[in-house]
């Protein structure tokens, strides 16, 4: 299944949020972990 999941930066301040929806809570905290570190790889 497909967990709705979004990375959006800040247009006031310096931070990119990262929202991830899952009726599973291992898989939020997964996919949110994975998108925060996509983020810093690439943003930082």
């Amino acid at each position: 299944m497909v967990e709705p999941q979004l990375a959006r930066y800040s247009g006031t301040q310096p931070i990119c949020r990262v929202m991830v929806e899952s009726m599973d809570q291992t898989a939020t905290d997964r996919i949110a972990n994975s998108l925060a570190e996509i983020v810093r790889n690439n943003l930082a």
